[in-house]
């Protein structure tokens, strides 16, 4: 089980990466992440960027078992502008995040693989060319379950009700889990 100063380890680290996602600003955050699949010209990150918008849409359009925080487009979102992308990738180049290859594509520096990775490399599975496979720690699926909780600790009791039993189902699944641990000075 994961103890307080563990999960206040991971809290405050969940707490630095969404200060840090603020600084960086949504198009930023949406160019790191489109790039973190490989290198793309300004046209092909504007179409990946918008494939993502509206899959994400079309997500939260299936219903509440789908991740609402992901909401970067709506109906009708548009495709980012050139006046939008490149004046931000010339920024990006400018402070070492990518840089603009002989072939005119744009690719993540070792300074922007770090920041993507710190921003949102534990979300994520897969492999990165130089750093291996992502590492999604015990911590971490803890800290996106309690952030979750704490999603539905606020939503209105009315909308929990239709859901009612799929929360039995996890928690029952989450209490076998537990009753597998061995017994700890921890464990209440």
């Amino acid at each position: 089980m994961m103890n307080d100063k563990n999960f206040s380890e991971a809290m405050q680290r969940r707490i630095e990466m969404v200060s840090k996602m603020q600084k960086f600003g949504g198009l930023r955050i949406m160019i790191l992440h489109v790039l973190e699949d490989g290198p793309k010209n300004g046209v092909e990150i504007m179409d990946t960027i918008q494939k993502h918008r509206e899959e994400r849409y079309k997500m939260k359009e299936r219903g509440p078992r789908h991740h609402h925080h992901h909401r970067m487009g709506m109906p009708g979102s548009k495709r980012p502008s050139p006046g939008s992308i490149y004046p931000m990738l010339k920024k990006m180049v400018e402070e070492d995040l990518v840089e603009k290859g002989e072939d005119g594509r744009y690719n993540l520096t070792a300074n922007g693989q770090d920041t993507a990775q710190k921003i949102f490399g534990h979300f994520q599975g897969g492999h990165r060319k130089d750093k291996g496979p992502r590492v999604f720690t015990v911590e971490d699926a803890l800290t996106q379950i309690d952030s979750y909780i704490s999603y539905l600790e606020d939503i209105k009791i009315e909308k929990l009700v239709p859901h009612e039993e799929q929360m039995r189902i996890l928690l029952e699944r989450l209490s076998k889990v537990i009753e597998t641990l061995p017994e700890s000075p921890v464990k209440n």
